[in-house]
């Protein structure tokens, strides 16, 4: 009898915590498995676009319902790559290297076309002639290219996940470190040089091919553009950023317009 009352508290309290959980679990952690428009982006400077989209769907049309919107840590992480695959998002912000693999693996999706150019820099602490070893995320494999072929100077690579990297340049485990604007952007009394020399695709969008076919994905294209447009004002940009203009002078961040089906 004792162990029927204690299993029944236990059951209570787990019971308890349960609906506590539910209730308190912040609103963007809940999942809209119902949603027609169901976005992915990084938490980087895609994310960044992927939030002014969404911002103006929800203006624009309404759709706050029938619109889920989710961020990866990194778009190199296996929960991103999998968001796709498993139908968990229908439209996607990918770096180039992660968007090719997605593409050749699963035959649902399609690349739509590049969405951002320009979208990493170079943080170091100290001298430039004295940099040779850089970390990079994880994945990065088109960043590590255009690195080692705009500065011969450097020697080596870091791999780091993207919650490291900048642990890793403050404590001086690595002499510099390729960055997203965003996280540069934390870091704004380090020095910085332009990953290239020559614009470059960072982002690119890839699309479950069955939403491509819908009124709701031509939705996304117009406010996305309308997106784009806003972001590529510098003044807006910093804004956004937490910087001043000045700051972006040297980085060239391009977001891209996309083509419109025509069919809303």
């Amino acid at each position: 009898m004792k162990i029927n009352k204690i299993a029944a508290a236990v059951f209570g309290i787990f019971l308890t915590v349960g609906v506590a959980a539910y209730i308190l679990l912040p609103e963007e952690e809940r999942r809209n498995k119902e949603a027609e428009i169901k976005i992915g982006a990084g938490d980087d400077i895609s994310g960044v676009l992927m939030d002014e989209t969404v911002r103006n769907l929800s203006k624009e049309y309404e759709v706050t319902q029938s619109l889920e919107s989710s961020s990866f840590q990194d778009c190199c992480s296996n929960t991103a790559q999998w968001a796709l695959n498993a139908k968990e998002i229908n439209v996607g912000f990918y770096c180039t290297h992660i968007a090719k693999h997605t593409v050749e693996q699963n035959q649902d999706v399609e690349l739509y076309g590049p969405v951002i150019m320009n979208g990493e820099t170079i943080v170091y602490k100290k001298d430039w002639e004295k940099v040779g070893n850089l970390a990079v995320t994880q994945g990065r494999e088109q960043s590590k290219a255009l690195a080692q072929e705009t500065y011969p100077q450097i020697q080596g690579f870091n791999e780091i996940t993207q919650k490291g990297i900048l642990y890793a340049v403050e404590d001086e485990q690595v002499d510099a470190a390729i960055l997203d604007v965003t996280k540069a952007a934390q870091v704004q009394e380090y020095k910085d040089k332009p990953l290239s020399g020559t614009d470059y695709i960072s982002y690119v969008l890839v699309v479950e091919k069955e939403f491509e076919q819908t009124e709701e994905f031509e939705r996304f294209l117009k406010s996305y553009n309308r997106a784009a447009s806003r972001l590529n004002d510098k003044g807006y940009l910093a804004e956004v950023l937490g910087v001043e203009i000045s700051w972006l002078d040297n980085k060239n961040i391009k977001f891209l317009t996309l083509e419109e089906t025509g069919e809303d």
